[in-house]
Order: C-alpha cells, then sequence, then structure tokens
C-alpha cells in the first residue's frame, strides 16, 4: 500500500488568539514496505502530521491518498485498519482481564469469526515476542512487555502501515531494542511503519529514509546517509563521528548505522 500526503495544512484554533499553524502544506508518501522515520523538534508538527495519515486529524486543505484513492472516500473505520496508529505510551489504554483479551478486542469489533481472532492474536503476539504472555492479565506485566502487548493489539487489525510515536519513550534500552527489532521484522513482512522519534541514534538504526520536519514543513526527505550528512544538526552520534574526522576521514564515506561506522573506523585505523 502506498500512502501519500499532498500539500496538507492545518491549523490549531483557527480565527481566535490561540491560533497556530502546524502543518504548512506538507507533501510526502510512505512507500510499500519500507520504514519512513519522521524526527524534528519540540512544536515541528510530528505528531500533527502522522494523525493525518489515518485522518484523525482533518486538514484545512490539501489530500490524503491510499493507493491513488482520496482517503477521506474511505470508511473511517477501514481506513483506521489498513493505517494503525500507536500513540506514546499505548500500554495506558490496556483494560481487559488478560493479554489475550485485549488483543482480541478490536479484532472483534471488526465482526471476525472467532478461529480468525484467535489467529489473529496468536500471530499478533508472536511478531512481538509475547505469546506466553497471552493469560497473563496486562497490569501484572512489565513496562516494555505491556508497550509490546499495546502494539500487538493494533498490529491483530492487519494494518498495512503501521505509524509509532515516540515508542521507545519512557523504556529502558533492552526494551528499545526489542521494539528496533520488531520494526524490522513488521518491514521485513511487508508492513510499512512510520517511526517518530525525537532519538536519531535509533531512527538511524531502521530507517529506510528520513522525514525532517521545522516549523510545519518538510526541511529535508530521502536516504538517511544524504539527509543526515547534509544536516549534521539532526544527525546521530555516529554520522556526527565521521563528520568530526574531517579530512582524516577522507574515504571513509558515509555510513551511518553502528555497526557500519565501526567497520569504517576499524577500517581508517588500519590504513
Amino acid at each position: 500500500m502506498r500512502l501519500e500526503l499532498r500539500d496538507i495544512h492545518h491549523t490549531y484554533s483557527p480565527g481566535t488568539p490561540f491560533e497556530v499553524e502546524a502543518l504548512r502544506g506538507v507533501s510526502l508518501a510512505v512507500e510499500p514496505g519500507e520504514v519512513l522515520g519522521i524526527l524534528g523538534g519540540t512544536g515541528s508538527g510530528k505528531s500533527t502530521l502522522v494523525q493525518h495519515m489515518n485522518l484523525l486529524l482533518q486538514p484545512a486543505a490539501g489530500t490524503v491518498l491510499v493507493d491513488g484513492e482520496d482517503a477521506s472516500k474511505l470508511k473511517k473505520s477501514e481506513l483506521r485498519r489498513r493505517v494503525g496508529m500507536v500513540f506514546q505510551f499505548p500500554e495506558a489504554a490496556l483494560f481487559a482481564p488478560t493479554v489475550g483479551d485485549d488483543v482480541a478486542f478490536a479484532p472483534r469489533r471488526l465482526g471476525l469469526q472467532e478461529a480468525e481472532v484467535e489467529e489473529r492474536v496468536s500471530q499478533s503476539l508472536a511478531l512481538v515476542g509475547a505469546e506466553h504472555l497471552k493469560g497473563r492479565s496486562p497490569f501484572a506485566l512489565s513496562g516494555g512487555e505491556r508497550r509490546r502487548v499495546a502494539i500487538a493489539g493494533v498490529l491483530a487489525m492487519g494494518p498495512e502501515v503501521l505509524v509509532l510515536d515516540e515508542p521507545t519513550a519512557g523504556l529502558d534500552p533492552a526494551s528499545s531494542r526489542e521494539l528496533l527489532r520488531l520494526i524490522r521484522t513488521l518491514r521485513d513482512a511487508g508492513t510499512s511503519v512510520v517511526l517518530v522519534s525525537h532519538d536519531t541514534d535509533e531512527i538511524s538504526e531502521v530507517a529506510d529514509r528520513i522525514c525532517i520536519l521545522e516549523g510545519g514543513k518538510v526541511r529535508a526527505i530521502g536516504p538517511p546517509r544524504d539527509i543526515f550528512y547534509a544536516n549534521l544538526g539532526f544527525a546521530p552520534a555516529t554520522v556526527g563521528t565521521v563528520a568530526a574526522l574531517g579530512d582524516a576521514g577522507r574515504g571513509a564515506g558515509r555510513p551511518v548505522r553502528f555497526h557500519e561506522t565501526l567497520r569504517t573506523l576499524a577500517g581508517l585505523m588500519e590504513r
């Protein structure tokens, strides 16, 4: 599925003293089977932007397209099934007595047969590595386990695009690494992922393309190595390290991910 936003504008509290123009003509596409990382400072419009992807927010101007079709003409339930949204701290919405019941809630609302519901629950829990938690109370889990269960609840809807808004916020390093592995697994299985994060080191490890938002506009979009080396203020520590070598790093290329950078630095030291 290809998701496209064309010239999206959004204003909060229009016509009042509190009017804020959050998005100012944003255009971008989420290509099938890719991880699109969205970076930007506080107030840059990141969360506002992703809420337009399944029309939780309606644009003041512009169009959202799903495989070339105007998303506003689709049923909202169908659109939000195809474009799943996981907000910050999604575990706060867990409510059922068991993990299995919680993950099954949305598929049951779709009117699916119970056998298919159970299959979706098992598959989504397996994807997040939480099959063994199915019979447990979500309130007895660790923070990382609860986060994975909450994501499984969205995956059980079978989204073609999964939007993750700061998914590692508040998690310990081990749980964060687990979520990054999950993002890679989903991408490899054909699900597109939109990852919103303040953590450039984190986003550089999984993103196929990067979009930098600034002041409600797209400052840059493209492959990580092109974007980060041209925008060092937004770059992860790996890029900053190589860039700081200056002439000494000639021949290093433009590594981005941690293992690429280590390999490059090792090669420079050998030479």
